[in-house]
């Protein structure tokens, strides 16, 4: 679509008219355009400087589904529905809170709030510490876990998963019915961790990953936290 100004050149000065804009040869395109105004909206000069001399081309139609990151979307996604899901709409509250409370930091520089994904950090947390799974919340089975074996208990896990992948790949070359049930056992548990390995490392593991670290560190906290209690309340 053409306006028919070239923006190649520049507009003429004001030469005592009420303001700039109406010289301007931007003034049929610009939203902040006003007849009255004694110096330029956008720019904050008098007249407006001309415009570049090249201005980018508009981006193909074609390319504009090409460009879309899919991944992002479907995580933001992902994202509302379990707020949805559990009530967590507060989440979204407090999250508006803190980034409009505090846009500045000590030394007076804006705070990217972005970085920090308030509103996905406070999701999983509200899983990890209100969301029961079975009996307990999953914070509350982390600190159950602990209590039980103690601060070993990943090497308990980590021990057994070994325990069993090694049984399978030895049981491989065992002749007979074992062996194939071995080699099946091995090759869809290798395939199956491939695939979560893989999703884990993705834009959408944060909802598998994020959660179980909040609920790591609450129940950490919950364990230390209860001698704490006993030593200041004298039980």
């Amino acid at each position: 679509m053409t306006t028919g100004i070239d923006f190649t050149k520049p507009g003429p000065a004001n030469t005592g008219g009420p303001g700039c804009c109406p010289t301007c040869p931007l003034r049929p395109t610009c939203p902040a355009a006003s007849d009255d105004s004694p110096t330029c909206a956008v720019t904050g000069s008098t007249p407006p400087p001309p415009p570049p001399s090249h201005l980018p081309d508009a981006a193909p139609a074609a390319g504009v589904l090409e460009r879309v990151d899919y991944t992002e979307i479907t995580s933001r996604s992902a994202e509302a529905a379990i707020s949805g899901m559990f009530g967590f709409g507060w989440t979204d509250l407090l999250a508006t809170a803190i980034e409009r409370t505090n846009k500045w930091d000590a030394d007076g520089n804006p705070v990217d709030w972005g970085r920090l994904q308030l509103k996905r950090n406070f999701l999983c947390l509200a899983v990890a510490t209100l969301v029961p799974l079975g009996n307990h919340t999953a914070a509350v089975w982390v600190a159950r876990t602990i209590t039980t074996y103690g601060f070993t208990a990943p090497l308990v896990l980590a021990g057994m998963a070994l325990g069993v992948g090694g049984a399978l790949f030895i049981g491989q070359y065992v002749p007979g019915s074992l062996g194939w049930i071995c080699r099946f056992g091995w090759t869809t548990g290798s395939a199956l961790a491939s695939g979560v390995l893989k999703f884990l490392r993705s834009r959408l593991g944060w909802i598998v990953t994020r959660p179980a670290i909040w609920a790591a560190i609450g129940g950490l906290l919950i364990v230390t936290g209860r001698p704490i209690v006993r030593i200041l309340t004298g039980a």
